[in-house]
């Protein structure tokens, strides 16, 4: 029995070494607690294998090594889990459940109007919302109309207490903070080079084109990065990645830049990215957020955050009033402005869906053309998170989808958000 003890521990102490390695490493991870449940089944994948085996005798202390390497593996990665942050605590399970963790904090209390009172007929919406239980993946959707929440409505196991990793809709709140960062004079402007940001890096990259690259580029996206879209913490992009192409001169889209973007606010500002959304954008705006994932010292600028429904609309609302709230200015409307321009008119990665077109990039926002021709703005992020701004409508609508390709049914996601679009 001992060798079997000595097996199953140097087993499970190799897992656990694994599952560090993962969670350390691969942060980007649609399920972030994925590995300790997938080690844990082939533990207990093992156990059964070896009470089948020949003698059959001690089953019972065969079945109680097994347990306790599982409890000892879940419990280990666990409490790493609380001591480095890697993703947030009661994450429920995996595949089955939508990423979400509850939170135990009320989301920002909206005004609340009838979709009747705001000009939209109770067939037309009724219809319409019959047809999602098709959408397989949907977990949350509100509708905001002239500062007024109209349409809340989540599905499966979320509430308005659910908060969702958003992924990419981190790169949008990280661009706001970077106004806010030039507007508070700690930047000068969007213009500065990046590299004098990073004097630890000054003699890293010589051999490309980083010495020209501005916060214009990383935020717009054409930085020039050779690298496609995946891990790269800051000092990663910094010291190893490439670049193909003159900053400014083509569309790459690369999480890094907005990782960089964040070191930058928190090197700029002396204060953690975290803590300076905390004070100076979400206390205003009276939102929370639920979980923000920390890699080698800096908060990540573009993924890895948790928001409700509710908050994320309300950071749209935000940007659908160019920064104002209440009658204050939070936001300087000339970044808001500077965020909705256009500064890739064109590109090949462009997609064209039947629910909307996109047809340029701003600040972290993408800009989408209807089949009508209107112009709206998106904050996207991963498997399908939404915040979307109708301008002309002053209308922010909230799209919450969970990240399961198994439930992914493109062509009635896209069908259903069309007609969604349509009637707004």
């Amino acid at each position: 029995m001992g060798k079997q003890i000595l097996f199953f521990g140097t087993i499970t102490m190799f897992f656990i070494g694994l599952g560090i390695y993962v969670k350390s490493n691969y942060y980007f991870l649609p399920y972030p607690n994925l590995i300790e449940y997938f080690l844990s089944f082939v533990l207990l994948l093992i156990t059964l294998i070896w009470l089948l085996q020949k003698p059959k005798k001690g089953k019972k202390k065969k079945l109680l090594i097994g347990f306790v390497s599982i409890l000892l593996l879940t419990g280990c990665i666990h409490l790493l889990n609380l001591a480095f942050k890697w993703h947030p605590t009661g994450l429920k399970p995996p595949i089955i459940n939508s990423q979400s963790v509850e939170v135990d904090f009320e989301p920002y209390q909206w005004e609340m109007e009838s979709p009747e009172n705001m000009g939209y007929t109770t067939s037309t919406l009724s219809g319409y919302f019959e047809k999602l239980d098709k959408w397989d993946r949907l977990r949350g959707l509100l509708i905001v109309k002239e500062d007024k929440l109209i349409v809340e409505k989540y599905f499966s196991d979320a509430t308005k207490y659910s908060a969702f990793n958003v992924h990419s809709v981190t790169k949008s709140i990280t661009s706001a903070l970077v106004g806010l960062a030039i507007e508070q004079h700690h930047i000068a402007s969007e213009d500065d080079l990046v590299l004098p940001f990073f004097p630890e890096h000054q003699y890293a990259s010589t051999a490309d084109f980083k010495n020209a690259l501005t916060i214009k580029h990383l935020l717009s996206m054409r930085g020039g990065w050779a690298a496609g879209d995946g891990f790269q913490t800051v000092d990663q992009c910094i010291t190893k990645e490439l670049l193909s192409a003159m900053p400014g001169t083509e569309f790459n889209y690369f999480t890094g830049s907005q990782n960089i973007l964040s070191a930058i606010v928190t090197k700029s500002t002396k204060q953690s990215t975290k803590e300076f959304a905390e004070q100076y954008l979400f206390q205003p705006l009276g939102i929370k957020n639920a979980f923000w994932r920390k890699i080698e010292g800096y908060y990540v600028g573009g993924d890895e955050s948790y928001f409700t429904a509710r908050d994320l609309a309300r950071f749209g609302q935000l940007y659908i009033n160019y920064g104002n709230v209440e009658g204050k200015q939070l936001l300087d409307s000339t970044w808001v402005n500077k965020t909705f321009t256009n500064y890739t008119p064109t590109s090949k990665v462009f997609r064209a869906l039947d629910s909307y077109e996109e047809v340029g990039y701003g600040f972290c926002w993408w800009v989408l053309k209807t089949p009508d021709n209107s112009i709206m703005y998106a904050a996207r992020g991963k498997g399908g998170q939404h915040i979307i701004l109708i301008p002309e409508k002053k209308i922010v609508a909230v799209v919450i989808q969970e990240w399961n390709p198994l439930k992914k049914n493109g062509a009635v996601e896209n069908k259903l958000l069309g007609e969604l679009l349509g009637i707004l």
